[in-house]
């Protein structure tokens, strides 16, 4: 049924009277979109808070935690918008008013523009977050990035902070052939202009600001499904947006044309939500201040490694060192930047007791393993020696220490103690293979010896520098791999490099393997401080066979304990016999196992991890074909784990060069 005579009903004053804003353009149509295009305009001011990567954001800013996506949320309520890239069309930005669409359920085509290819669902996290801090009317902050293109200005840095914005409208539209969601933000504060605008622009009077403030959009009901929909568009027209009614998105009975001009309604863009009462006051967008004006030692505390906003410039500054905040210590820092705020904090010693006495045993679910170990007590004791054969990889040994070992001279009370006191140059170091660039390990790390690239690339410095506590620890270490290679029949190589990694409160290593091309078989790992749990479980491509998106993993050795292993092989016997070909083969394989992208495999080992402890990894097919994450339980956590690094570069092997004193050498207890 054609809608376009159905009955009018208006907000609270009838009609659609149209008003005039200082604040407002005049109804943006298409052409608005592409602003990009003309010369940048100068702008009022500089943001409040700015930064060179999302993650110094989200370290920084309570209400901006994602890393990817454009929304922000906690507790099912958006908390935050960043504003990048590709908007979309019908998208706009004015002084005080954006409208924009909602993320989700779009890929790329062939120009690189977001498309959508499924309907978007009001019951989706997303839209339903949306919908309830609408209905609550909850601030929320936003950002914009340097590739938006609604903005005809010269924006300063990759990131900027706009303000704070209510959430006014959401909506549905058609987008191609699916059906998804659009959103109107309004500016909180209308009595002062953004930064972003115009130095000529005029300020909002008192009497414009709150003369209008009840007038809402003009809504008319549909003679189809009876429900009413907001005047959005000035041009095509008034349309039904109720999504599940035959006359969605139709003015006239037809939907508009992909290129039609749409011009949004003059009250729709124009009314100020914002003005009334009953808005709950946000606060400051961040707490500002300066950290030397406060104790320069600091705990092990998730607060103490968060970012901070830097008080001269107002960047988001990133914890990136062991003892300090540093603005000019930033991976992404921008030539031009010139800020050089550093605000010193040593971490408060922390008694070893804090972190290994009065933690909850992990329940047995936790610790539970597909691999059953052999256990000896006699060959390394006081050690308990707990061997797990990996079928398909190699071995994990795990050196379970006790007091009598924890407390020897030299031992691992006296190593956790005095890594606190020295100087490691421990520092977090970009992730190599991030989604999102410029994003920091969870953990600080340096590297002695061999130049070693894990997930990181990390700076190295020769055994000839490393203090005295790096290198009785390496007799620990050169010790275990011995026992464990020994045990297993392999050849033994010294280790030529250690790398040290520190743990706060919170801090992780994600799965990863450390099979650089040159690492040797073998890997041996010191604990100390707060238990941890360790995982090991086999890589997705070889658990299933296929990659993410469904393509078949070259040269699977279809691995004892894989998904549907036996089928597997049967399956490739037949393609090998010439019966499949190789579409039918990849087509049978990726029905077989059913994998979807989110699907991870499960775990093969857990084991708890105490101070003291040591553990080896030994079989190049451990690490080529298997991987492991470490998961702190609490407080302050050293890891220190040592390798032998295949090289013929001179440089490097005089890094790896050392002698250990006396009583640096290792023979057990």
């Amino acid at each position: 049924m054609d809608c376009e005579h159905d009955s009018l009903k208006a907000g609270s004053k009838t009609g659609l009277k149209r008003r005039r804003s200082e604040s407002v353009l005049q109804p943006a149509s298409s052409s608005d979109l592409n602003r990009c295009d003309r010369p940048a305009k100068s702008r009022r001011g500089e943001p409040p808070i700015w930064a060179n990567t999302r993650q110094q954001l989200v370290d920084a800013l309570d209400w901006y935690h994602s890393m990817q996506g454009g929304a922000a949320l906690s507790d099912k309520r958006c908390t935050g918008f960043l504003l990048d890239g590709d908007n979309g069309s019908r998208s706009v930005m004015t002084d005080e008013v954006i409208i924009t669409r909602v993320g989700g359920g779009s890929t790329k085509d062939s120009q690189g523009n977001l498309t959508l290819q499924r309907d978007q669902s009001p019951d989706g996290n997303l839209v339903a977050a949306m919908m309830t801090t609408m209905r609550e009317r909850r601030p929320v902050g936003v950002i914009i990035g340097s590739r938006n293109k609604l903005l005809d200005i010269d924006i300063p840095h990759r990131y900027c902070v706009l303000d704070w914005f209510l959430i006014t409208n959401v909506w549905s539209e058609k987008f191609g052939s699916y059906a998804g969601y659009r959103f109107r933000l309004e500016k909180l504060d209308w009595s002062k202009k953004g930064w972003w605008t115009a130095p000529d622009a005029e300020q909002v009077s008192q009497a414009s600001m709150h003369g209008d403030s009840n007038l809402g959009p003009a809504e008319r009901m549909c003679a189809e499904c009876g429900k009413f929909s907001q005047q959005i568009y000035a041009k095509p027209g008034w349309m039904c947006l109720q999504p599940s009614c035959s006359q969605f998105w139709k003015v006239g009975g037809s939907e508009p044309a992909e290129d039609a001009l749409f011009e949004y309604h003059p009250t729709f863009l124009n009314q100020r939500l914002s003005t009334q009462p009953g808005i709950p006051d946000p606060g400051p967008l961040a707490q500002i201040f300066d950290k030397n004006l406060s104790s320069s030692q600091g705990t092990t505390s998730r607060e103490e490694w968060k970012g901070i906003v830097c008080p001269q410039c107002h960047k988001c500054i990133q914890r990136i060192t062991w003892d300090a905040w540093d603005c000019s210590n930033d991976p992404a820092r921008a030539p031009s930047e010139t800020c050089r705020y550093r605000a010193e904090r040593r971490i408060r010693a922390v008694p070893l007791l804090s972190v290994t006495e009065g933690a909850k045993a992990f329940r047995s679910n936790q610790l539970a393993c597909a691999i059953k170990p052999a256990v000896d007590n006699l060959t390394c004791a006081p050690y308990e020696m707990r061997v797990y054969e990996v079928p398909g990889g190699g071995w994990v040994t795990h050196f379970a220490a006790n007091p009598q070992i924890n407390e020897s001279s030299n031992g691992p009370n006296f190593l956790f103690d005095r890594l606190q006191v020295i100087n490691l140059g421990l520092r977090r170091y970009p992730l190599t293979n991030s989604q999102v660039p410029g994003t920091l390990t969870c953990h600080f790390a340096v590297n002695y010896g061999v130049p070693y690239k894990y997930v990181v690339s990390v700076d190295s410095r020769g055994f000839s520098e490393a203090p005295a506590e790096i290198l009785t620890a390496l007799g620990r270490l050169s010790w275990a791999t011995k026992i464990a290679v020994g045990r297993s029949g392999g050849e033994y190589q010294p280790p030529n490099e250690l790398l040290a990694l520190g743990y706060l409160e919170q801090m992780k290593i994600g799965f990863h393997d450390d099979g650089e091309k040159d690492l040797g078989p073998t890997i041996a790992t010191l604990s100390l401080g707060s238990r941890s749990r360790m995982f090991v479980r086999m890589k997705a491509k070889y658990h299933y066979g296929v990659g993410d998106k469904g393509v078949p993993t070259r040269d699977d050795p279809i691995l004892p304990g894989s998904l549907k292993e036996q089928e597997r092989r049967a399956l490739r016997q037949e393609f090998e016999a010439g019966k499949l070909t190789l579409p039918q083969y990849r087509q049978q394989l990726t029905s077989l196992v059913g994998r979807s992208g989110k699907k991870e495999p499960p775990k093969l080992l857990q084991m708890e991890l105490k101070h003291g402890d040591l553990l080896v990894m030994h079989g190049a097919e451990l690490q080529k074909y298997f991987e492991h994450s470490v998961q702190p339980d609490h407080g302050l956590r050293f890891a220190l784990t040592a390798r032998y690094i295949e090289t013929t570069d001179k440089t490097d092997l005089e890094k790896g060069s050392f002698r250990l004193q006396e009583d640096q050498v290792y023979g057990g207890l």
